[in-house]
């Protein structure tokens, strides 16, 4: 039987692997699925051949190290980088599984390290700042009001930007408890609470956008100015929009720059500041692992000021009564001594 080459294989991860037996999330598929995306036409230009004439011989360490070079000659981030690697190391494994005789170029590039990175400053808005930003959409028209709900939406469950635009409305519960079925990261789905104030403008949204009508249930939540369904980009450029404009105003008291990710980030400090568990924060949040949490606890300084605090008020400070040194003999003495 015929060699399988390079194609093949991409083919069959992408398609039977990954879509069938993996069942992996649609945004995890997008993202292993630009790895190859970029990575055929590097293979082309690298080994001089077309994709469909490559072989396994020719897919090793050496080249993926090149490619990996290449991103980040093009100003890829480290992060990025690093994702692109365990793309390929997920497509190295499912090669080594149905080809024993392509094990040895496999493992060496499963032996390829992720390169290290600086570890972010996490940015979150105090609540003076949040308030402010939500209080910039102007709610008095259509297009305002969606921005604020999405605003508020983010900040107040703390969920993902790609949680936010994939939530429909059958999701949406109204009633009491009020909640929001997000389907989160590896298909993991989790109920989210929404607070009374969000259960208002949420009410106020169905009914302007008609959304009780049970042919809706399937539609997303909001939709661009297409009637589409919204991107991570179209949901960022909504929210840096209100950024610059408070910014511009006032630079000293509002980043210049916010992502999504900072209104999650603010979530769960607010939260922990209030006195919530690590573990309700993290069910909240959606993490797989406490300790993904836990980076909230460390950077949160006005809880630690807090607890040193009430440390500090439990130890009995000894008498401060000035001692007279030089009418001290004993003491003289010790440090003459001491000085010998």
């Amino acid at each position: 039987m015929k060699d399988k080459n390079l194609q093949y294989y991409i083919s069959s991860f992408l398609t039977t692997y990954l879509g069938g037996e993996r069942g992996l999330s649609e945004n995890t598929f997008i993202s292993y699925n630009y790895t190859f995306q970029l990575l055929v036409p590097f293979f082309h230009s690298r080994v001089k051949k077309p994709i469909n004439k490559v072989t396994m011989d020719e897919f090793t360490s050496d080249n993926i190290k090149a490619f990996l070079s290449s991103l980040e000659e093009k100003g890829c981030s480290v992060s990025t980088r690093n994702q692109r690697l365990a793309a390929i190391k997920s497509f190295c494994r499912y090669v080594q599984s149905d080809s024993p005789q392509n094990l040895y170029n496999m493992q060496q590039i499963l032996a390829i390290p992720s390169k290290k990175k600086e570890t972010p400053v996490i940015q979150y808005l105090n609540a003076e700042q949040l308030g402010t930003l939500l209080a910039r959409p102007d709610s008095s028209n259509k297009y305002g009001f969606k921005d604020l709900l999405i605003l508020t939406i983010l900040a107040d469950t703390g969920v993902r930007v790609s949680e936010l635009i994939g939530i429909r409305v059958c999701d949406i519960r109204l009633g009491t408890p009020s909640q929001i079925l997000v389907h989160g990261k590896g298909n993991k789905n989790r109920y989210v609470p929404v607070s009374t104030n969000t259960t208002k403008l949420l009410s106020l949204y169905f009914d302007n956008e008609g959304l009780q009508n049970p042919t809706q249930a399937g539609r997303f939540l909001f939709l661009n100015r297409s009637g589409k369904q919204f991107t991570r980009a179209g949901i960022t450029y909504i929210l840096q929009k209100y950024a610059s404009e408070i910014h511009d105003e006032s630079p000293m008291d509002f980043p210049a720059k916010l992502t999504p990710h900072c209104l999650r980030h603010t979530k769960a400090m607010m939260m922990l500041q209030a006195g919530q568990n690590l573990i309700y924060i993290r069910d909240q949040l959606g993490h797989e692992h406490i300790k993904t949490t836990e980076i909230y606890a460390r950077i949160d300084s006005k809880q630690r000021q807090d607890a040193l605090k009430a440390a500090n008020e439990q130890i009995k400070i000894p008498d401060t009564t000035p001692i007279e040194y030089r009418n001290n003999p004993s003491l003289l003495e010790w440090l003459n001594k001491y000085c010998e």
